[in-house]
Order: structure tokens, then sequence, then C-alpha cells
């Protein structure tokens, strides 16, 4: 293992994997604890439109999490649609910023988490 991060943050391996014959694999960029990061070799499908239903009966403090697609493993090359839903914020935050797929100077597309934020 080599240390990508300063200050004493966990350490991280670079890991290839190779690519099946039939369907190309990710390939595992970098791993730290407790994220991984990665890339897939092409870009995630359109979204899916979906229809935002209303919040339940008295959850007036939830907020909307859209869908988006997630990559559904490593030998099966397939994407996964996540559908959207209504999550209550932890306290003391405010909005939710929601994750999206990034591409990378190598040509892969990582996904970048979504998080709360003040």
């Amino acid at each position: 293992m080599r240390n990508f991060f300063a200050s004493g943050l966990a350490a991280a391996a670079v890991v290839a994997v190779a690519a099946c014959a039939d369907t190309p694999a990710p390939i595992v960029v970098a791993t730290s604890s407790p994220a991984q990061v990665v890339v897939v070799p092409g870009p995630p499908p359109q979204a899916v439109v979906e229809f935002k239903p209303p919040p339940a009966p008295g959850s007036s403090a939830t907020t909307w999490q859209p869908g988006h697609w997630r990559w559904s493993g490593m030998n099966g090359a397939t994407w996964e649609w996540v559908s959207g839903q209504y999550v209550a914020p932890p306290l003391g935050q405010s909005y939710w910023v929601p994750g999206q797929w990034v591409q990378q100077a190598s040509g892969g597309w990582s996904w970048i988490d979504g998080h709360w934020a003040a």
C-alpha cells in the first residue's frame, strides 16, 4: 500500500481490475477507508424521468433526494437505477447536494457521492 493522503489519513492502494474478455469491467483506481473510487468505462445512461410524489403526511422536514444510476457489478458491466426518495436531514444540515457522474482525464467515469450541507 502507498499513502496518498497527508496528515495520517487512511492509506490508499492503487488496484487495477482486469477487464473481462466479453465486457469491460470497471477499474478501481484508489481505495480508502471507508470509500473507494471506481472508474467505469463509459458514461451512465440518460437519467430516468421520475415522478416526485408529495411527501408523506406529517413529514414536513424531509428532503427529496433524486434518483441516479449506480454501477452494479464488476463482471456484469450493468447499470442499475436507484430511485429517488424523501429523507430527513441530519441535525444542523439544511439541503442535499446530489451526487453526480464525472468524466475523468483517463476517459472513464466516476461517481461523486451526494452529501448534506448547512
